[in-house]
């Protein structure tokens, strides 16, 4: 293919294209688009900047690789794209490719992509889409007119759209899985450490799943688990960890590359089993913003939570804990990514927060947004906080994992961390996510129960 930039033309019936000149990729004779329908739609505004969506269904031949161009209006540029690859962009004209991974549409077919963008004061609007460098039809969606004076207060209003799908509503027991670090080394112990280390080995607790594998074995483990749990009755929790930029450069630092994010997440919710509680992405909306290399980070969290969902997988956004954000901006960056399709919002994950004082900020942020369900990692927070993140001595493991179903919004309490796996090199710990035996055992020592 070649690269080559469409003449303007100004007729009276195209006075829309003059305005328009994207660049674009020609079509080879052999899959041109004959023809295209295409919708444009903002998904979230606020002040300075927004997300939206360009649909784009395909009604000529099949392709094998295509290329989307549109015009933005006014001042609003994209700053990143996902579920394709942003190819060039000069002022408002944007063009984009596919992602490699879904760059066969055939007849009939439909490609949304998703970006991020900045602007000023100009109304959100598009105009001129185009598939292989033919014009489409259909209806462009400016959205609403933005209010020209910024508000400094976060806005919490709930995201309105509906659910697609009624919720797979865990029930029963939560799952113990009996391959953990924890249950290798009770495997191996006697006496007085055996029994300490079996508090922590026969309580169900949650895997992860992340970057520091190929997306082959990470789907591998995700089948793996979810298909043991299902087979023993059970629930199982997964936590997703790969976000690109991920705990920005810390002790679990990495991520998968940006234009990799939405092809791993797919890979790994084809292969789950069944119903799982997944914690998506644990700091990732806490940490916005707080380090470069995170792309569209809500993008990609929005495009992960309906991948999950549609696998099957009950999604919490995971939000911080309540040391962290107040309730207010919490509530504003879970609006930011929505609830099409997370049913809700995860606290505490390996962090050591009180229940109480847990379910009390919960409470606060589902009241934000639109009464949302929430679990909290109680994993280790038996003995509170000390005001340490990293191995923090004296702590205990909490309260064991159950369903929650009293008539408030908390759904469940659960081990999302896996108690006696270090957070880092730090307070003499090993790496992040290596078993630590002496801390394991105190944890078990230090609990209530």
């Amino acid at each position: 293919m070649t690269t080559q930039r469409r003449t303007r033309t100004a007729t009276a019936a195209g006075t829309a294209a003059a305005l328009i000149g994207i660049a674009l990729v020609a079509a080879t004779p052999a899959q041109a688009a004959a023809g295209c329908q295409a919708t444009f739609a903002p998904t979230s505004q606020w002040p300075g900047g927004f997300t939206a969506t360009v649909t784009v269904t395909n009604l000529g031949d099949p392709l094998d690789g295509w290329t989307v161009g549109w015009d933005l209006a006014g001042d609003a540029r994209v700053t990143n794209a996902w579920n394709a690859t942003l190819a060039g962009q000069s002022g408002g004209e944007v063009t984009v490719r596919d992602a490699g991974y879904n760059a066969r549409l055939g007849t009939g077919q439909t490609i949304s992509v998703g970006f991020q963008g900045t602007r000023g004061q100009s109304t959100l609007s598009a105009s001129g889409i185009e598939l292989d460098g033919v014009a489409c039809t259909g209806v462009v969606d400016p959205g609403p007119t933005p209010d020209p004076t910024p508000d400094p207060t976060p806005d919490p209003t709930p995201d309105p759209t509906p659910d697609p799908t009624p919720d797979p509503t865990p029930s029963g027991a939560l799952y113990v899985d009996p391959t953990t670090q924890a249950a290798r080394a009770a495997a191996t112990a006697t006496g007085e450490t055996k029994r300490l280390i079996e508090k922590i080995s026969t309580t169900p607790a949650a895997t992860w799943i992340g970057s520091w594998v190929s997306p082959s074995a990470a789907a591998s483990a995700a089948g793996d688990y979810t298909r043991r749990a299902q087979q023993a009755g059970a629930t199982g929790t997964l936590v997703i960890y790969a976000i690109p930029g991920r705990d920005c450069g810390s002790y679990s630092g990495g991520g998968v590359a940006e234009s990799e994010y939405a092809r791993w997440v797919d890979t790994v919710a084809d292969a789950i089993v069944g119903n799982p509680i997944v914690v998506l992405e644990p700091d990732a909306l806490a940490q916005l913003g707080d380090c470069s290399g995170q792309g569209d980070r809500v993008g990609y969290l929005r495009y992960a939570a309906q991948s999950l969902t549609e696998a099957g997988g009950r999604v919490y956004l995971d939000i911080g804990h309540s040391a962290w954000l107040s309730a207010e901006e919490a509530a504003r960056r879970l609006n930011l990514v929505g609830f099409s399709h997370a049913v809700g919002f995860a606290l505490n994950t390996s962090n050591y927060r009180t229940t109480t004082e847990s379910r009390a900020y919960g409470e606060r942020i589902s009241a934000l947004v639109g009464g949302r369900d929430f679990v909290v990692d109680t994993s280790r927070n038996g003995n509170g906080s000390n005001g340490e993140w990293c191995n923090p001595r004296g702590r205990a493991l909490g309260e064991r994992p159950r369903l929650v179903d009293d008539g408030t919004n908390l759904d469940a309490l659960l081990w999302v961390k896996l108690p006696g796996e270090s957070d880092g090199t730090c307070n003499g710990g090993p790496a992040a996510g290596q078993w630590w035996q002496e801390i394991a055992l105190e944890l078990a020592r230090n609990a209530a129960w």
